[in-house]
């Protein structure tokens, strides 16, 4: 199996989905330490992701995911250009290709998360986004290297981004509001980590 510009427009619209049936649960995690927004901000990021795509259908996957950050880019505040950054990368990786195989998905994926890294200025260990990102594209990257199908390696993909973002309530904070309150959020998932888990996981049912 391979996904092409048509497969990523229809996870996307999984994602937005489960982005919104999560809505609350992520901005009461926000909220611990935060504004509470944060389901908020990326429901309309994957709204205006996949609206980007109804709107107009690029040729290759990673075409879509282009135009895809694009749209997210533009929701602002610190989910926008991280996830904007994200998508940007990973589309890059996968070039003008018309499909995209679980090998080229690795690659992308590892790609979003050194993004991710460089935008964010952080690091797996410090519960950000990046402790559910990183472990889902070495997920992804070993299934790949074992000749899994893109179906398997997204399942796998997905229960490593759940598995890390549940890690991050025993994670010390070290970026954003949470930095400033760590017994507060100590016991609570990471709003954005989970995030990360929901999409994922909304990625891998349409595998």
């Amino acid at each position: 199996m391979r996904l092409d510009a048509a497969a990523v427009r229809r996870a996307l619209v999984e994602v937005r989905q489960a982005t919104e049936d999560a809505q609350v649960e992520l901005d009461a995690l926000d909220a611990v330490a935060g504004d509470g927004d944060h389901g908020a901000t990326m429901v309309l990021g994957w709204r205006a992701a996949s609206a980007a795509l109804e709107a107009g259908l690029p040729a290759s996957p990673g075409g879509a995911l282009r135009a895809a950050a694009e749209a997210f880019a533009s929701v602002g505040g610190t989910a926008g250009p991280l996830w904007g950054t994200a998508l940007l990368r990973a589309g890059r990786a996968l070039g003008g290709a018309p499909a995209a195989d679980a090998r080229a998905l690795a690659i992308a994926a590892e790609a979003a998360v050194q993004g991710m890294r460089e935008r964010g200025r952080c690091a797996e260990g410090e519960r950000t986004v990046v402790d559910a990102m990183a472990p889902a594209a070495a997920a992804l990257g070993i299934a790949a290297a074992e000749g899994a199908g893109v179906a398997v390696a997204l399942r796998r993909a997905a229960a490593a981004a759940a598995a890390g973002a549940e890690a991050t309530a025993t994670l010390e904070p070290r970026r954003g509001r949470a930095a400033r309150a760590p017994k507060r959020v100590r016991g609570h998932p990471d709003a954005g980590a989970r995030a990360c888990a929901v999409f994922w996981a909304a990625v891998a049912s349409c595998g």
